[in-house]
């Protein structure tokens, strides 16, 4: 995130993150999901989101999320059904 921050190009910018949800660190993320899209880490270091930066988490279930984290993101489901794929 800090690298992609840190880019001078004004092309789309995309970070995937793929797995399970786990509590204890989606919380940390809430801030870059709501108005302030900054990072703010343990060492109190701040990382902005630029505009051109988008936040994508493709996960199987949301059993883990917490209704704040559910409350910042847009959410669309896909059915495995629909796309001819099966793992």
């Amino acid at each position: 995130m800090r690298e992609l921050s840190s880019m001078s190009h004004d092309g789309p910018k995309w970070i995937v993150l793929d797995g399970d949800i786990d509590p204890m660190w989606i919380e940390s993320l809430n801030t870059v999901m709501d108005d302030n899209k900054v990072l703010t880490l343990a060492s109190n270091e701040r990382i902005s989101l630029t505009t051109s930066m988008r936040l994508v988490f493709e996960i199987s279930h949301l059993s883990a999320a917490t209704p704040a984290t559910v409350s910042r993101a847009g959410i669309l489901f896909v059915n495995p059904q629909d796309l001819g794929w099966s793992s």
